[in-house]
């Protein structure tokens, strides 16, 4: 049965693969909410994230992924982490491409993959996600997916089109490009791929903070990848395998907290001398020593200090105002409709873009020092690119963190993410005596409407009380210098605008056939 593992372990890896590449194809804006929630429930981070924002008392996929690795070890390195398989491919192709290959056993670094999961956890406390957002696995290879793999799907879309019309694809717009989320992204791809070719799952153990997280968890599993010592002949092909470099065939050992859950090992043995065992008997008799007793101790301590401090984060936070009287330069930076606040963000975000991947107008955008250093790559608003369409509520659906909270389309039309600003002085029914009333034309909720001015003209005139800064207004102001004559001033945080009253039509009799 246990030749079967690596099978099953390949076809689950390759179905989480899918749905995400299927995600990031999604150039359309087709797919369900609902999807992208299924295969987003158990990646690790995003889980704990949501579970401990009001109201997903449901994310346990996280409490799952544990039960998992306490039972079997690492399986979610192996089958649902995204950016584990990545690295599984890579390995496959350079055996493919050079077949004589061999891995062999190393040493943990064991110095390493504690310093970097303790700095994650400190940073967690004094300056917020920023060390977990570079390395969580879920949030790069979403990065990786959304700024380069999602531009690649979409060039080769336009291709197509533009040269064989035949397929009766249409071309769609690219994406602005984002130096900064781009270079980041690509940065990480290329070290994982070249840790990947040198040294296999080298990643997973030794920067990776969910990986040593869940090694420490692995060490307690009840099933462990063990070699029977009585039947075991040396032979060295279940070290050649291991991607995690984790089989010392010499004293016979496998370092379980560095051991993916592969399975690779198990068919490469010819006298069937390793595989899933028992181990609770060895637990019982493992004498832990005392510094492996003191960094589990530091790092619990942590954590439930971790949880004693985020969890009334959620609902703190003074309510905040815009910032129209400090002038245009000083508006802020209005965060995704659903975010609460900036300060939400720096709590729940990851900086997956999976919101700007799957944003219809692509008016979310990667940041770069909008919200601080340690706020780089988290969505914005960018209303130059275009505007948060009425009732869309899809980046609150996507999002796996509860960074962005869900919301109703009716939530959605009252959620003021920022308000309007209109400066006549720089518009150009007062500079060029010219008609316009772009602004007023585009918003939804009559927030700006166009009212007598002087020589036949008409002027915005702007009600805050109802406006939801959705950036039409700013987007369709034909005025580039210096800036808009119309634009948005972030809310400090979110605020409910009033709903726009409906004009009463009067009703005018008149003749049926009046010629």
């Amino acid at each position: 049965m246990q030749h079967y593992f690596k099978k099953i372990r390949v076809f689950v890896a390759l179905f989480f693969m899918l749905a995400f590449i299927i995600a990031f194809s999604d150039i359309k804006g087709t797919l369900p909410s609902w999807y992208y929630n299924s295969f987003l429930y158990l990646q690790f981070v995003p889980s704990v994230l949501k579970f401990i924002t009001p109201g997903h008392i449901l994310a346990v996929g996280f409490i799952i992924v544990l039960l998992f690795t306490l039972a079997g070890g690492r399986v979610y390195c192996s089958t649902i982490c995204p950016l584990g398989t990545l690295q599984d491919m890579v390995i496959f192709l350079r055996r493919r491409f050079s077949p004589k290959s061999r891995l062999r056993f190393k040493k943990a670094l064991t110095v390493m993959r504690y310093s970097v999961l303790s700095i994650t956890i400190v940073s967690l406390l004094f300056s917020g996600m920023f060390a977990l957002v570079l390395l969580d696995p879920y949030a790069n290879f979403s990065r990786i997916g959304t700024h380069i793999l999602q531009p690649a799907i979409l060039w080769v879309n336009n291709l197509l089109a533009r040269t064989v019309p035949e397929t009766g694809l249409h071309v769609f717009e690219y994406r602005p490009f984002h130096v900064a989320s781009f270079t980041i992204s690509a940065g990480m791809l290329m070290l994982v791929f070249i840790m990947s070719v040198f040294r296999g799952r080298l990643y997973c153990n030794s920067i990776c903070p969910v990986g040593t997280l869940l090694g420490l968890v692995s060490k307690l599993s009840f099933y462990k990848i063990q070699i029977e010592p009585a039947s075991c002949t040396k032979c060295g092909k279940c070290q050649a395998v291991c991607k995690a470099n984790c089989i010392n065939i010499k004293t016979l050992e496998v370092d379980s907290s560095r051991c993916v859950a592969c399975y690779n090992c198990i068919p490469a043995c010819n006298d069937s001398s390793i595989g899933y065992i028992f181990s609770g008997k060895k637990i019982l008799k493992l004498n832990e020593p005392a510094s492996d007793k003191r960094r589990r101790l530091f790092i619990a301590t942590i954590a439930g200090y971790l949880a004693s401090k985020t969890l009334p984060l959620k609902a703190s936070g003074k309510p905040g105002g815009n910032r129209v009287d400090k002038g245009f330069y000083e508006r802020g930076t209005v965060s995704p409709p659903g975010s609460q606040s900036i300060e939400h963000l720096h709590e729940r975000c990851i900086s997956c873009h999976m919101c700007i991947s799957a944003c219809p107008t692509k008016v979310l955008q990667p940041t770069f020092l909008e919200y601080g250093f340690t706020g780089m790559m988290m969505p914005k608003m960018d209303y130059s690119v275009h505007f948060c369409n009425f009732d869309c509520t899809v980046c609150g659906e996507v999002c796996p963190t509860g960074a962005i909270t869900r919301l109703t389309k009716d939530e959605k039309t009252v959620t003021q993410i920022g308000k309007v600003v209109f400066q006549k002085e720089i518009c150009i029914v007062e500079t060029d005596g010219t008609a316009c009333g772009s602004c007023s034309e585009h918003c939804p909720t009559q927030a700006v409407k166009m009212v007598p001015y002087k020589n036949g003209l008409t002027i915005p005139h702007t009600d805050v009380s109802i406006c939801i800064g959705c950036g039409a207004c700013e987007y369709a102001c034909p005025v580039t210098h210096p800036h808009k004559a119309i634009f948005v001033v972030a809310n400090a945080r979110h605020e409910k605008a009033q709903k726009p009253q409906a004009e009463k039509i009067e009703h005018v009799e008149t003749d049926e056939f009046p010629f």
